[in-house]
Parts: C-alpha cells; sequence; structure tokens
C-alpha cells in the first residue's frame, strides 16, 4: 500500500482544482471579466436572504422621475415609494404601470456573467389574476431587435420584493466582446402595478 505524503496531498489537491477549473462553464470562467465600465453596487436584498450584489438600473429608484425610462400608455412616476427605501431614506418615488401601459428602462450594459435581476412591487388593483411581464430587449446575432420573456410576477397588495429573474441573453455576451445592451420592459396584464428599485445581479459576491 502506498503512503501519501503531505506534498504529494497538496499536489493531488492542486491538480484536481486544475481540473476542476478547466471543467467549468466558459460562463463561469468568464465571470468577472466583462467589458462593462464599473458601477456602484449594493445588496438590497439582504433583508430577504438575498446576499447578492447588485447595480441598479438606470434611474432604477425612480427618483430623477423616470427621464431614462420609455413609458407609454399611462405609466408615469409618482410619488410614493417602495416603503422598505432601500436606495435610501430620502427615495419618494415610483412608477405606477396601470392595466394596458408599458414601461422600459434605457439601455444598460451587461457581461455573461449578469445573471438575473430583482425589484420591488405592488399590484394597485384588485384583481388578483393580474400579471406583470417582464421582458428584456436586446439585438440578436443578426442585429435585429429581439426581445424574451423572463418572468411573468404575480403579487399582493403590499410591497415585497419580487423573484430572482434570469435575464436568460447575458448568454450572447461573450460574443460580443463581453458587453452588450440590454434593456427591461415592464407590462401588466389584466391589472395595475407599482414598482421600484430595478436592480440587476452580475454575480459577485462580499
Amino acid at each position: 500500500m502506498l503512503r501519501s505524503t503531505p506534498r504529494s496531498r497538496l499536489a493531488t489537491v492542486a491538480i484536481a482544482a486544475v481540473a476542476a477549473t478547466a471543467t467549468l462553464p466558459a460562463a463561469a470562467q468568464a465571470a468577472g471579466s466583462t467589458g462593462c465600465p464599473d458601477v456602484p453596487m449594493t445588496n438590497p436584498f439582504a433583508p430577504w436572504g438575498d446576499s447578492a450584489q447588485y447595480m441598479l438600473a438606470p434611474d432604477g429608484g425612480l427618483e430623477k422621475s423616470g427621464s431614462a425610462w420609455s413609458l407609454t400608455r399611462g405609466a408615469a412616476v409618482g410619488e410614493g415609494n417602495a416603503t422598505f427605501k432601500v436606495g435610501g431614506p430620502a427615495d419618494r418615488r415610483s412608477l405606477a404601470l396601470p392595466a394596458g401601459s408599458s414601461a422600459t428602462t434605457a439601455q444598460m450594459c451587461i457581461g455573461v456573467e449578469h445573471k438575473s435581476m430583482r425589484f420591488f412591487v405592488k399590484r394597485t388593483a384588485a384583481q388578483p389574476k393580474a400579471s406583470l411581464n417582464v421582458d428584456v430587449l436586446y439585438l440578436n446575432a443578426a442585429g435585429k431587435a429581439s426581445s424574451r420573456r423572463i418572468g411573468r410576477i404575480s403579487s399582493s397588495r403590499t410591497w415585497a420584493p419580487s423573484s430572482v429573474l434570469p435575464l436568460i441573453v447575458n448568454r450572447l455576451a461573450p460574443a460580443r466582446g463581453n458587453a452588450m445592451q440590454v434593456s427591461l420592459r415592464f407590462t401588466p396584464q389584466g391589472g395595475a402595478f407599482t414598482i421600484d428599485d430595478v436592480y440587476v445581479d452580475p454575480w459577485r459576491r462580499g
């Protein structure tokens, strides 16, 4: 029987670590090597057990009155912040989305490591079957404007964080220098909603 020495055990561990790294998906290996500029990071969902570091979408807190958003068919920024005020105690605005309206963020840069997004939402009408569709808008490989449904949210009539929604199209980023432009679109169906504090998670921790 061969007896392993401390040095041989260390060598075995090192070889195993290299092998594990080699078998990681390309997306995981590319994380952190984005072509996007650095932006401030916070962990706004920590009180709900989500310790991820997030970046705010352009005017994601609506405190600039939605100037970076495209608002249609009655969507409007108004007074009344999400009760948690994750952006700061001075926050006072949110985005009302009546039935039939639509709201789209300005474009933002994502890399393959930008895996998901999350926001705060409440249903503002009595219809319990109402839902809020969330789509990501991007250019496909042929340069054509495209959209992908990433979530359909049902919500109570009190403020709460949404579920974590996968961005999905981030997998296209490596072929574009790991920097692609996307927007997020929110469209209510069958009722009215209010949203606030729209964040994207670039899969960094600590």
